[in-house]
């Protein structure tokens, strides 16, 4: 079942991956993915990478991001007047381990507190990099989360971007946008 809204003028699917004995992963990865895209541009959409590597809708001036969790596949459909990016993403116990890496000291301070705040921090991270389209970025250097409660901007290399998060009891998703 695909589970549809919007942001602002960007429209989101999340739609769960159907792993099993039959498909390995990566296929049903991309059947989930491809059943997304179904759905909310149309069967015939032929999706291309970018020299940076970013998907982008085959004549299409629309923009698009992608993500998996290990159970959640996702989409974001921009109207492409902003870069946007999407990270979908389940709790797991290596974030904890991989948080000094990933997140600045300060960052650390706010969102390390407990294992679903630090998720909100992976998924922030990880949908600001795709929206930055700035192959090298460093997390931890050059990607800077909002540190007040309440605020949805973030800062990639100076540059301001809007976070809106998405909590479920079965994912967290982010979506960034310039």
């Amino acid at each position: 079942m695909i589970e549809r809204f919007v942001i602002g003028d960007t429209e989101i699917a999340v739609s769960p991956i159907a792993a099993g004995p039959e498909l390995i992963r990566r296929q049903a990865e991309s059947a989930a993915v491809k059943a997304l895209i179904d759905a909310v541009i149309g069967p015939d959409t032929a999706i291309v990478h970018n020299a940076d590597g970013a998907p982008a809708i085959d004549g299409s001036e629309k923009a698009i991001s992608i993500s998996h969790s290990r159970d959640y596949a996702c989409i974001a459909v921009g109207d492409g007047k902003t870069h946007i990016g999407v990270d979908i993403e389940q709790q797991r116990q290596q974030l904890r381990r991989v948080a000094p890496r990933v997140l600045s000291p300060e960052e650390i301070d706010v969102y390390a507190v407990c294992d679903a705040m630090l998720l909100r921090a992976w998924t922030m991270k990880e949908a600001l990099y795709k929206a930055a389209l700035t192959p090298g970025l460093g997390f931890r250097r050059d990607i800077r989360l909002p540190l007040e409660s309440g605020s949805a901007i973030a800062l990639v290399l100076g540059r301001p971007y809007r976070l809106d998060v998405v909590t479920r009891d079965e994912y967290t998703l982010t979506l960034a946008s310039e």
